[in-house]
């Protein structure tokens, strides 16, 4: 899926595979690559899959790749549920994510979330963190 010069969303190309390794993604990106006369995406964004972040880096390695804001909410109820305040922990890291303005403005705001809720020690959160 992509957006055209319109901004509306557009089906750019798709691939049924029997394999969802690096080696398959890569061979998937380079057809869909020759498919747009080898014009490569300037961004691209995917779910958290490893081996697709590793293809993306073998073909398109200029693009800006950045994670589904959508899988990454979904994910929120199995990474987080068994803490004590987790409807708080999701309601406040809903606002940072949605409603800040500024990079700087959500850099404060995490730095006080992390440490309001003692998540120093959540490896997915600080992991999201460090890959954006």
């Amino acid at each position: 899926m992509g957006v055209n010069h319109h901004g509306q969303s557009i089906l750019f190309g798709c691939g049924l595979m029997s394999n969802e390794d690096t080696q398959t993604y890569v061979w998937l990106f380079q057809s869909w690559l020759t498919c747009m006369s080898s014009l490569a995406p300037t961004a691209i964004i995917t779910d958290q899959d490893k081996a697709m972040q590793k293809a993306i880096e073998v073909v398109f390695p200029t693009a800006r790749h950045r994670w589904c804001l959508w899988h990454i909410m979904k994910k929120l109820p199995e990474k987080l549920k068994s803490y004590k305040h987790y409807e708080d922990i999701k309601s406040v890291l809903q606002n940072i994510v949605y409603d800040s303005l500024t990079c700087g403005d959500f850099e404060d705001r995490w730095n006080e979330f992390i440490n309001l809720y003692d998540l120093h020690t959540n490896e997915w959160l600080l992991g999201l963190y460090d890959e954006s």
